[in-house]
């Protein structure tokens, strides 16, 4: 009979012989045990969160045109009536988000105005740290998306449950008990053999499961080491599964970023059971050449957000995601001295999904009532995130944020849901 100091030697063997294991769930087995997981109305929901990092100017993008303060506050740098996308007889989009308006008037798409926080901060790493734990308190160290996964997701048993696309976990999916998947490429995401000894990789991934297959069952924590290496090894299989039979509906663009969206329409498209995706893309902080720099990345993300959304529509998946997008801070209102804008506050986020409600919500910041030059925020980012949480995820929203925040209506609850609930356990 193998002993545990058995176990551990030969497995260290068997992985170090040429085998890599990728960042698979490796998650306890009491969670699939427990039948407290989400209402099933809300199981087919999908929440992909978009990062717009270094401070996505806000009112270069949502432009309130019909505001001579605005016109006054930036001379050179301005959007003008003639060029921007109008929304509305006050405010209009960038012209370089020509594709997101376009889902706009398909009633598609939410605006929310002014978001931000109380007494806000203006550096990067502390207000990213903000958004990112739904707390304004500095020793909170696990993101809100990491709790939603603690109470509620994990309960599911689900093998894939979250995934993040780029080399580094975001603190928004980081906690103690959340395991999330960082992949970059699904084609990489499986088990790595040997590159000088390919032929042999699938051999010693069979010596390994058999190894794990040979544990004592009665051990306390042999249902664990089962489970960990049967969830390993269907993971790594589906998800290859899903980048060989993945068929895109839409063209994506050539940019990284569209890359990337293209990564999550594969695991989204082809059922291997994610809930929660985040996706980002930097290059924001515009002090200087803000015109140019952010008609790039706007129109970059402006059109692979729209390939996305039409790929989604082609497999019959666009009423099953929402896509949120979001940014640390926005600029400040007066243009400064290097055709830029520097660390602001309030700031638009977008809410894009088959089941979003278009319109305007929360109030548009006032240009006449400036705090040190700055917009008042009107709307407090964790009212988004609670609607979120609640009225698209069915989750907890008070538990997981820790305190009751307004929610906003741009998608409405499932009718017939139950009232949210911590799981038992």
């Amino acid at each position: 009979m193998l002993t545990r100091r058995d176990f551990l030697r030969r497995s260290v063997v068997v992985v170090s012989a040429g085998l890599a294991l990728p960042p698979v769930f490796t998650r306890a087995v009491h969670a699939a045990t427990n039948n407290q997981g989400l209402d099933p109305l809300y199981r087919d929901r999908i929440l992909v969160v978009v990062q717009m990092a270094g401070g996505n100017d806000g009112l270069n993008t949502l432009v309130p045109y019909g505001s001579g303060l605005y016109h006054d506050a930036r001379p050179t740098i301005k959007i003008t009536e003639s060029d921007l996308l109008p929304l509305d007889g006050h405010v209009g989009f960038h012209p370089s988000l020509a594709r997101l308006k376009e889902l706009w008037d398909e009633g598609s798409l939410a605006v929310v105005q002014g978001v931000g926080y109380p007494i806000p901060n203006f550096s990067h790493f502390r207000s990213m740290e903000i958004w990112q734990t739904g707390n304004m308190e500095q020793n909170l160290t696990s993101g809100w998306l990491a709790r939603l996964f603690e109470k509620v997701i994990d309960e599911e048993g689900h093998l894939l449950d979250g995934v993040s696309v780029g080399n580094a976990l975001p603190l928004a999916m980081s906690g103690p008990k959340a395991d999330v998947a960082v992949v970059q490429s699904l084609d990489t995401y499986k088990i790595q053999g040997d590159p000088g000894n390919a032929r042999d990789t699938d051999a010693r991934v069979d010596a390994l499961l058999k190894l794990y297959a040979s544990y004592p069952v009665k051990a306390p924590y042999a249902a664990l080491l089962d489970n960990v290496s049967a969830a390993a090894h269907k993971s790594a299989a589906e998800i290859q599964r899903a980048a060989a039979e993945y068929k895109p509906a839409a063209e994506y663009p050539k940019s990284p970023l569209a890359s990337g969206f293209k990564l999550l329409a594969q695991a989204i498209t082809q059922n291997i059971g994610v809930r929660v995706c985040h996706i980002g893309m930097g290059g924001f902080d515009t002090h200087t050449f803000q015109p140019t720099t952010q008609a790039r990345l706007l129109k970059d993300l402006s059109e692979a957000l729209h390939a996305f959304y039409r790929d989604l529509e082609g497999h019959g998946k666009a009423r099953d995601v929402l896509i949120m997008t979001w940014s640390e801070f926005g600029r400040r209102v007066q243009q400064n001295a290097n055709q830029g804008t520097d660390h602001g506050t309030a700031t638009p986020m977008l809410l894009l999904g088959g089941r979003v409600q278009r319109g305007f919500y929360g109030e548009a910041p006032s240009l006449s009532r400036l705090e040190d030059g700055n917009l008042r925020y009107t709307t407090d980012f964790r009212s988004v995130y609670a609607s979120v949480l609640e009225d698209w995820l069915g989750a907890p929203a008070d538990e997981i944020l820790s305190a009751r925040f307004e929610r906003l209506p741009f998608v409405a609850r499932a009718t017939g849901a139950r009232a949210p609930a911590l799981p038992v356990g």
